[in-house]
């Protein structure tokens, strides 16, 4: 996955959720299933007696009586196959530099294999993916392990303020087990929740990267064009 100049998608079929938003009752029955086959986590409402998408109670009506706050950890799935998101961490020098000294890893990134990756550059990459205020860049952890990450990119000066780029890796043991599209289906709610003047978030693809052509399409992204390097561009929106 890469970075590149934002671009508007014509003739983008919108996102629209199965779930419902809080405040309009809880989920039916047929609805609990649609979520659950879709890995969107739920939670009991107290104040409504019912079952209501979790990860919609305060992005759509923080002020509703009795909504929590947005879970910090972003949860998806049970306790054994939850994908979490958080900031890289001092802690997590080891793992994240086990991730990335890979060089088939790199194979599709924008940026060219660095070598083999020491602890200081470790501390360092770290560091800095905490620190840039243009991008959120997000370690994504399997069952509280670190497996890959999750960046959004901010439009930059001039370019569509309501557009956000997506990129995205996953260490190679993790590949083939279906992480990549909840990976990404669960950034992409986490980025319109937090973010509500966002209306599109884009991701760029190498022509050759077959497999996260195939991810982005499983978790509901559109192709829509390509830029002028060739680069595939995808499409959710709002």
């Amino acid at each position: 996955m890469g970075k590149g100049t934002f671009r508007s998608c014509a003739s983008i079929e919108k996102h629209t959720p199965v779930e419902a938003p809080r405040w309009q009752g809880v989920l039916t029955a047929e609805q609990i299933a649609q979520v659950k086959d879709k890995q969107v986590p739920v939670a009991f409402d107290p104040v409504q007696i019912g079952w209501v998408a979790a990860h919609r109670i305060s992005a759509d009506h923080p002020a509703h009586l009795g909504a929590p706050p947005v879970p910090l950890s972003w949860q998806t799935g049970d306790a054994e196959t939850a994908l979490t998101f958080r900031s890289w961490q001092p802690s997590d020098v080891a793992a994240y530099r086990e991730l990335l000294n890979d060089r088939q890893l790199w194979q599709y990134m924008t940026e060219e294999w660095p070598g083999v990756i020491s602890d200081s550059m470790a501390r360092d990459l770290i560091t800095i993916s905490t620190a840039a205020p243009h991008h959120a860049v997000n370690a994504v952890l399997l069952a509280g392990t670190p497996v890959g990450q999750a960046r959004l990119a901010f439009a930059a000066l001039g370019a569509n303020p309501q557009e956000a780029e997506i990129s995205y890796w996953l260490g190679r043991r993790y590949w083939g087990r279906g992480l990549g599209k909840r990976l990404v289906r669960a950034a992409t709610r986490k980025a319109f929740a937090k973010h509500p003047y966002l209306e599109r978030i884009v991701a760029f693809v190498h022509p050759d990267n077959h497999a996260s052509a195939r991810v982005l399409a499983l978790a509901g992204y559109q192709p829509c064009g390509a830029r002028q390097d060739g680069w595939t561009v995808f499409q959710s929106s709002r």
